[in-house]
């Protein structure tokens, strides 16, 4: 649906080019086709709907399936239709968007426009409103609306433990030394992924046109600014205010028809429309990636000696054990929103309210304390993997129930937390905001005092008009009684006997 032509340079009352209107009229015969291609496609569509109604209707009937056989397939029809008629409106829009393209260019611009100053008389002549047209509205609204959450969640733990050990004598004493060596790894790896995405689309055409037209009454000429905007735009036929001039002036060439003549063209009324045409496409989009990797190494050595002068003594140990225990944590989380917003209103203005809008974005907790005690579980569970690997010599059955405790609690303790923060709520033009300009639009369109031309009332001054309604005013009694009459009043004051009367 096409918004309404419009030219911001035609006013109400002032002298006009009547091109200007013909330019409006070329756009509007341009937009018609794709008008009526548009209206093809609804009828159509509605026909579908209302068919699959009275389907369903006669099928809660209990109307045999072979009688509604004839009908499923003239619906069928319909949906064929349906496709073809979206696709001619697709291709006559691209031909109408273009060719009026290529007229607009070809037309001068109708931002600024200059004009000579308006025969009418302001003071004595005022706008009224008459009900001469009627009460009309075309609408057609589309609304998607898509929402989708993904989430993941993995995690991997790994525990590996190794021992070697080794044994050496000693050169120059008889010395038997055991090295046994022990290390033990733990690691674990988490992942999350959030993904939530928003997208709404909303498309809003609607055309009106309103019963109360503008019309200028009473319409009022000045006769000094009829003449010089006469011979402003006429400056090879100029207008003479003496006597005898202005009365050649008023009384000449009757025989040539009034609409073949040069004439002054003022806008004295016109009935009002008005278009609403909006667009708004929003797509809100957070996604949060999280990983946490922590990891222990350990080791230990054990050296076990017995010497010779320890005849018949038991063996001593020790042992040195090192730990180390890292943690990396990830954390990437975006908000993201684009919001395209497109409105072009003709003939009243809309009220625009923006909604608020809250994105959430998380982080973190990097606490310094569960940090280091974090660090502090994670290198205690690969030292406590050492032990009881090294153990594990004097006491096979006490490593099982180790590991499983030290799993659970390396798990719980050494991922880092996710907490979520929420932004400040941002002001954002969304579709709650089309929605309620649209509203605004519709409850001025009732009132009827907004719009923009769509139909044109044209007073057309002639030579001889202007003529005549300066002679009213500066020679009434239709004669020059002194010489002194005349030049007031072919300076444009009024004459003395015009006074008296």
């Amino acid at each position: 649906m096409s918004s309404i032509p419009y030219d911001p340079t035609l006013q109400l009352g002032q002298i006009v080019d009547l091109e200007k209107i013909k330019d409006l009229q070329a756009i509007a015969a341009l937009q018609k086709p794709l008008d009526l291609a548009l209206e093809k496609l609804n009828n159509v569509t509605k026909t579908s709907y209302k068919l699959k109604m009275i389907y369903r209707e006669l099928d809660n009937l209990d109307i045999g399936t072979d009688k509604l056989e004839p009908m499923v397939t003239e619906m069928q029809k319909v949906m064929n239709k349906i496709a073809s008629c979206a696709l001619a409106y697709g291709q006559t829009a691209l031909t109408v968007i273009k060719a009026v393209e290529d007229l607009k260019s070809s037309q001068e611009q109708k931002t600024i426009g200059v004009s000579v100053e308006s025969p009418l008389d302001y003071s004595a002549s005022s706008v009224v409103q008459f009900p001469l047209a009627f009460d009309s509205m075309t609408f057609d609204v589309q609304y998607i609306r898509n929402e989708s959450n993904d989430q993941s969640d993995s995690s991997h733990a790994k525990s590996v433990s190794k021992m070697n050990s080794n044994k050496t004598e000693g050169v120059g004493v008889k010395n038997k030394e055991t090295t046994i060596s022990a290390s033990s790894t733990h690691e674990t790896v988490t992942k999350q992924t959030s993904n939530h995405k928003i997208e709404g689309t909303i498309v809003i055409t609607a055309n009106c046109t309103h019963k109360n037209a503008d019309i200028i009454e009473p319409f009022r000429i000045n006769p000094e600014k009829a003449v010089a905007a006469w011979n402003y735009t006429f400056p090879k036929d100029k207008i003479e205010t003496g006597p005898r001039k202005i009365f050649a002036a008023a009384l000449d060439d009757h025989k040539t028809p009034p609409a073949d003549k040069d004439a002054l063209n003022m806008i004295s009324g016109c009935t009002k429309g008005s278009s609403f045409v909006g667009m708004i496409h929003i797509l809100q989009s957070e996604k949060s990636d999280s990983s946490s990797n922590a990891s222990s190494y350990a080791s230990a050595v054990s050296s076990s000696m017995e010497k010779d002068m320890w005849m018949n003594s038991s063996s001593g140990g020790y042992g040195n054990s090192k730990g180390f225990a890292k943690s990396l944590s990830a954390m990437n989380s975006t908000s993201n929103v684009d919001c395209h917003v497109s409105i072009q209103c003709r003939g009243m203005i809309p009220s625009i309210v923006a909604n608020d809008l809250t994105t959430t974005v998380q982080s973190m907790d990097m606490d310094p304390e569960t940090v280091m005690a974090n660090l502090s579980a994670i290198q205690e569970a690969g030292n406590q993997g050492v032990n009881t690997t090294m153990e594990s010599q004097m006491g096979e059955g006490k490593r099982g129930g180790q590991f499983i405790s030290l799993s659970n609690e390396y798990m719980n303790t050494s991922v880092t937390n996710i907490a979520e923060k929420q932004t400040e709520a941002n002001k954002v033009i969304d579709q709650n905001s089309m929605m309620s300009a649209f509203e605004d639009y519709i409850e001025k369109a009732q009132a009827g005092e907004c719009g923009i031309p769509i139909n044109f009332y044209i007073k057309r001054l002639t030579k001889n008009d202007v003529a005549k309604c300066y002679i009213r005013k500066f020679y009434p009694s239709g004669r020059v009684t002194s010489a002194r009459d005349a030049q007031k009043a072919q300076i444009g004051q009024v004459p003395e006997a015009a006074e008296e009367e």
